[in-house]
């Protein structure tokens, strides 16, 4: 093979959550036969990003395709991913040509996808929040903001928040309890792609929170669907992956 394919995740002490990372990367495998595909980590799980790489390099490929699969333009994306690759550009002297895919929120489809996940749980007079994981880059919140008000305009949501998370559930708590004040029902619509500790956390506060309330939250599914991801990973790699 003389071209590949990296997948670029997180991380995570989920289990469940590395096992949905790996069906991703099986899906991409059955679809683009071709191609070397491999997949890598950021952080906790292995293997890391630049282990993935230096083997890569060592093949002496064509071309690498370097899919960060994330939804925003977080500092991941814009600047964790590119540092490591131009560590490992600098140990060879030989480099494939490589292709660093956009983050999905730039896929065709995108919002469609995410609309579909929602249109499920609509009710009427409700309003919307959306979740989504922690981060400090301006333009992910930028485009955080932007996704929420353009899905509460397309389907005439009362109200729309954005909510960023960590692990502190009491924190998440009060935030929802805060929203929860201002309307009778609320869709709460995770932007995840794979499954871990902070939808777990979402999921059971949510739980608890319904159970004092008369269910006034209404959780929406977060992205699951592995032929939807390859999808919108396919578009943003301007059709290089099958």
């Amino acid at each position: 093979m003389k071209n590949g394919v990296l997948l670029c995740c997180h991380g995570s002490r989920s289990n469940v959550g590395i096992n949905d990372t790996k069906k991703l990367l099986k899906t991409l495998k059955k679809n683009n036969k071709s191609l070397l595909t491999k997949i890598g980590y950021l952080e906790i799980t292995k293997p890391s990003i630049k282990d993935q790489l230096e083997f890569f390099f060592k093949k002496n490929i064509n071309s690498l395709i370097i899919v960060p699969v994330m939804i925003f333009s977080g500092n991941h994306t814009t600047k964790d991913i590119p540092k490591i690759l131009r560590v490992i550009k600098k140990k060879y002297k030989k480099s494939p040509q490589v292709f660093i895919t956009k983050p999905l929120i730039f896929a065709n489809d995108f919002f469609n996808t995410v609309q579909r996940n929602l249109k499920k749980k609509i009710k009427k007079n409700v309003g919307l929040i959306t979740v989504s994981s922690n981060t400090i880059n301006p333009k992910a919140k930028n485009q955080i903001r932007l996704l929420t008000k353009k899905l509460s305009k397309k389907n005439s949501f009362m109200f729309h928040k954005s909510i960023l998370i960590n692990l502190n559930k009491e924190k998440l708590k009060r935030e929802l309890i805060n929203v929860c004040n201002k309307n009778n029902k609320l869709l709460v619509l995770p932007f995840f792609l794979f499954r871990g500790k902070l939808l777990d956390n979402l999921i059971k506060t949510i739980k608890d929170l319904n159970k004092k309330d008369k269910s006034k939250f209404i959780l929406c599914n977060h992205i699951s669907n592995y032929k939807d991801i390859h999808n919108l990973i396919k578009n943003v790699s301007n059709n290089k992956l099958h």
